[in-house]
């Protein structure tokens, strides 16, 4: 282990070296990255603004021109020929001066002249390279073509399957009227654009995914940059984009209003030219930062060497005193802080020399309190563990123990209510030892009274008087005169004493055929001692350290928990008294419980227990109120069942129902005189139902009365105090369940 500590531990040296190093590190890189961020936020402002004069001048451009053809097509409409042909109304007459005389003289790129009556009668022509018929020119300068008949000039730019036009259309008016519309399709090809380019940029028309027009010198077709290009139009932003192995700056705009395609143009700025000059930058702070830090990491170093060495020699020095060798000194090696440090360690290595021996006598005790804090921390875990247990016996239960006592008070027969009695005699003892299990579950000072102890014993024996006989047991009492009574928890107790003649009852019936128990109370040191000493084999030694262990146990699998003894442990304690065996092998096995002497004042002072907790087990005898309405809710079909049939029998009316969420429901419909809600259930659970009664029915509030199964916590039992409210614990005896109703219908709050 010390050979794998030594392989793990980083020097000093190299935690400041790399401390060190991460400074220097960690600010260039900063440096450079709020330069970077800063410079390319520069760039991308420079190329916004260069992007907006472009952008204007390129439109003032394409407004030049515009009108520039208006004109043209305005001068067009005066030609005497024209007119003649107008006159004349003769479509062939037209298409053949449109063809011959109109597109044969104009020396540019107008590839289309169409003439449309006011009867939208189309007389066109078309160069032979034009790739667009007359027709779906036609259709796509349409709007252009209605406001020209209606007497308006107009001028714009339409997209015609892969070709971008010019249109211009102006009326055709003679002296005698209106006649039509002159139309002029002028291609808009990289020419065209070259002539409206604004200085350092460059500028695309898109169309359906299509390039038709651009000052690029390559042609550019990629898919994937159109794509990147059209969803940015799209979307309203600009990225950078990369054209022939530069970046682009770009920005978009729609080229015609009336256009039915998506025609838009691309305006780009290059930022190659500045972005390689940040780059440029970048690589020379990079340079610069690296030989600064390997000249400061060199620096560093050599000052750490010299302040690490003495400390290393330190270290081998501290080692051979772990290693126990306590006569090592060092010596004082400078005059400085480490000086004062080797002396300083000289005179901690005289103290621990002189504290070894105390050392170890104090371990001795550590050991001996882990032991003790062991034992504690285990029954603290079956505390949590009885818990959950006997919440899930408690709601059987009190179905077994209502039932029971429900059959035996209507049987006639004596064979049956002798049956029933026995049956109704065991739930009840059951229903002992879960409140028994609950107490030592909740983990604070039981309900105690004044008890004689062998008045407990007693009732023990009664209990357990069967198997003890089939078993061949005899016990014998040998109880002293006068003996004072123990404030204490009768059920608790007789939980302890059942678990401790139980265990002598099964060993002995393993060892021989007569076993014998006897029984001795005394009083001893203002305590009560309780010895049950037995004839069985015996604990064996190893054994006898840890009988006390949660689960725990000497006996074949099935046959025991473990949990018994632990149990008697944990309520002992609580009762602030002590237990404790001794035995040999061979020679039996004898139980010792010492239970301190309850004085007056130790009367006095035990603790009430709430009284809107819980009820007395002998409750006074229903007043024979009927005929009132009552609303039992809870999770369990059975205890549902066994409620139900309790109160009808007394003459009123239940309706029960399965959680909170359908008591709500019910309670939105009628008023019940008395509300019976179990604590804990899934969903909508007592309190939040209470809750919302408060809110919303404050009179049915009043009338709430809880049952659980669970061990009431403190917040619970505060929530109960604070509104004055009465909780049934389960499992209850039916004389339990009808009082606590029966009250309720009185308007008496337990």
């Amino acid at each position: 282990m010390a050979g794998a500590r030594r392989v793990s531990r980083v020097s000093l040296e190299t935690k400041v070296m790399v401390a060190v190093l991460v400074v220097l590190v960690a600010l260039p890189a900063v440096m450079l990255w709020l330069v970077d961020r800063r410079m390319q936020q520069q760039i991308a402002v420079d190329a916004d603004i260069a992007l907006q004069t472009a952008r204007g001048s390129f439109l003032q451009g394409l407004d030049g021109r515009k009108r520039d053809l208006i004109s043209r097509a305005r001068a067009a409409t005066g030609d005497q020929r024209f007119l003649r042909i107008i006159r004349l109304q003769d479509a062939a007459t037209m298409q053949d001066f449109l063809r011959r005389s109109v597109l044969d003289e104009l020396q540019d790129d107008t590839e289309l002249a169409l003439f449309v009556t006011t009867a939208h009668e189309l007389r066109g022509a078309r160069r032979d390279s034009a790739p667009v018929a007359p027709e779906a020119f036609a259709a796509a300068a349409e709007a252009y073509i209605q406001a020209a008949l209606r007497g308006e000039e107009r001028a714009g730019t339409v997209a015609v399957n892969v070709a971008a036009y010019h249109v211009v259309a102006v009326p055709a008016a003679p002296p005698e009227g209106l006649a039509g519309a002159l139309v002029f399709g002028i291609r808009v090809n990289d020419a065209t654009l070259q002539a409206v380019r604004p200085p350092s940029s460059e500028i695309l028309v898109i169309a359906g995914g299509h390039v038709l027009a651009s000052t690029v010198k390559d042609p550019v077709q990629n898919s994937s940059v159109l794509r990147q290009l059209g969803d940015a139009a799209a979307a309203g932003t600009d990225p950078m984009v990369k054209l022939g192995g530069q970046r682009f700056k770009p920005v978009t705009g729609t080229l015609g209003s009336d256009s039915s395609q998506s025609l838009r143009y691309v305006l780009l700025i290059s930022t190659e030219q500045r972005l390689g000059a940040l780059e440029q930058t970048r690589r020379t702070v990079f340079l610069l930062s690296a030989v600064g830090i390997l000249v400061s990491g060199a620096v560093v170093w050599f000052f750490v060497r010299r302040i690490t060495r003495p400390l290393v020699e330190l270290r081998n020095t501290a080692e051979a005193v772990g290693r126990g060798d306590f006569s090592h000194r060092i010596e004082r090696f400078s005059n400085d802080e480490c000086g004062e440090l080797a002396e300083a360690f000289n005179r901690m290595t005289t103290s621990l020399q002189s504290s070894r021996a105390e050392l170890e006598r104090a371990m001795q005790q550590v050991r001996t309190t882990q032991e003790q804090l062991i034992q504690s921390e285990k029954l603290s875990a079956v505390g949590q563990f009885v818990a959950g247990v006997a919440h899930e016996l408690n709601n059987p239960l009190t179905a077994v123990v209502g039932y029971a006592e429900m059959l035996q008070s209507g049987a006639t027969d004596e064979k049956t209510r002798t049956h029933l009695d026995r049956v109704a005699k065991s739930a009840h003892r059951c229903h002992k030892i879960v409140h028994s299990l609950l107490s030592f579950a909740r983990q604070h000072a039981p309900e105690r009274k004044l008890v004689t102890l062998p008045s407990v014993i007693d009732e023990v024996l009664e209990i357990m008087a069967y198997d003890l006989r089939t078993s061949n047991v005899t016990v014998v009492h040998e109880y002293v005169t006068d003996l004072p009574p123990v404030m204490a928890d009768p059920h608790q107790l007789q939980q302890v004493f059942i678990n401790i003649l139980g265990n002598a009852r099964q060993a002995m019936e393993s060892f021989q055929r007569e076993g014998r128990v006897a029984i001795r109370a005394r009083r001893a040191n203002g305590t009560v001692v309780i010895e049950f000493q037995d004839n069985g084999p015996g604990i064996k030694p190893e054994h006898l350290a840890r009988i006390f262990d949660p689960f725990f146990t000497t006996k074949p699998v099935g046959k025991g928990t473990g949990l018994g003894l632990s149990l008697c442990y944990g309520i002992i304690q609580e009762h602030g008294g002590k237990i404790f065996a001794r035995s040999e092998p061979g020679q039996g096995a004898s139980f010792v419980i010492e239970l301190p002497v309850a004085t007056e004042a130790s009367a006095l002072a035990a603790p009430a227990v709430p009284r809107a907790v819980t009820l007395p087990e002998s409750a006074p005898a229903p007043s024979g109120a009927s005929g009132r309405t009552v609303l039992v809710i809870d999770d369990e079909a059975w205890i549902l069942d066994l409620a139900a049939e309790l109160l009808r029998a007394e003459g009123h009316t239940v309706e029960t129902a399965v959680g909170g969420q359908q008591a709500m429901e019910l309670l939105a419909r009628r008023r019940y005189d008395v509300i019976v809600s179990d604590w804990k259930m899934p969903g909508l659970n007592g309190v939040r139902l209470y809750e919302h009664l408060r809110a919303t029915n404050a009179t049915a509030a009043e009338h709430v009365l809880f049952m659980t199964g669970d061990v009431v916590s403190d917040s619970f039992q505060d929530f109960l105090r604070t509104h004055r409210l009465t909780c049934l614990s389960k499992p209850f005896a039916t004389r339990e369940f009808r009082a606590a109703v029966d009250k309720m219908f009185n308007g008496a709050k337990a």
